[in-house]
């Protein structure tokens, strides 16, 4: 299969149960902490804003599946199909969650942001959970598992580059004398980026053994990338002060 598109790992694991409404939504907004300040979104709204962007991963996981279940006949087809649907239906309940949760955002309370990101991630988790399912039902070769790892790769990196763009934007507005540093990292931050293209190409011609490496690499990537962004819109903000 031709490998195209781009990833965050195939090992995620958790519960498979639907996108339920969070109970803290309903809760009274009077007795919780006030809803931060929206000059600047905090980490976890900002984390609310991402969970759009991971649609594209859902989508671009479902199309590669969907090739994928082509090939398929009989049973295997029929449970492919299946479990398919269930995929679609995951990606679906995500999307509803998600944009609910990006257009009240801004006015809930930091408690309810906070069970709107765990909401979000059970979910994500589950939908990667059943992805997982299919690919060891339908006996998936390593050329589709590397497909679908690119799909998602590639969508999880525009996202980054819209992050990166906004903090730009944000440090901009900052005098000179506290601009120099933060672009600095920002810089790195970018590169951090460029080395995870680098890593993804590698995939196409990896044994399955130096894939795995280079999965795991990935994902320790990601998450470095996430604590930089982190610390980085920390200072933005410590400097606007």
């Amino acid at each position: 299969m031709k490998l195209r598109l781009f990833a965050a790992g195939l090992a995620l694991l958790g519960q498979t149960a639907l996108i339920t409404t969070p109970a803290a939504f309903a809760q009274d907004a009077g007795s919780q902490t006030p809803p931060a300040a929206q000059d600047e979104p905090s980490l976890a709204r900002q984390a609310i804003e991402w969970s759009q962007d991971r649609l594209a991963e859902l989508d671009a996981s479902i199309a590669i599946l969907e090739q994928d279940a082509a090939r398929l006949q009989g049973e295997a087809k029929a449970k492919a199909n299946v479990t398919l649907r269930t995929l679609r239906e995951r990606r679906d309940a995500y999307r509803a969650k998600a944009d609910g949760a990006v257009a009240g955002a801004k006015s809930w309370t930091d408690a309810q942001v906070a069970e709107a990101r765990r909401s979000l991630d059970e979910n994500w988790t589950a939908f990667q959970t059943a992805r997982d399912d299919y690919l060891d039902a339908a006996q998936a070769d390593l050329a589709t598992r590397r497909a679908i790892l690119e799909a998602e790769l590639e969508a999880r990196q525009k996202a980054w580059q819209k992050s990166i763009e906004q903090l730009k934007t944000d440090t901009a507005k900052l005098a000179a004398d506290q601009r120099a540093a933060i672009d600095a990292r920002i810089a790195a931050l970018n590169a951090q980026i460029d080395g995870a293209k680098d890593r993804a190409a590698r995939l196409q011609n990896a044994s399955a053994e130096a894939w795995e490496t280079t999965k795991k690499s990935y994902a320790d990537a990601q998450q470095l990338f996430l604590d930089t962004y982190a610390s980085i819109r920390n200072s933005i903000e410590d400097a606007k002060k």
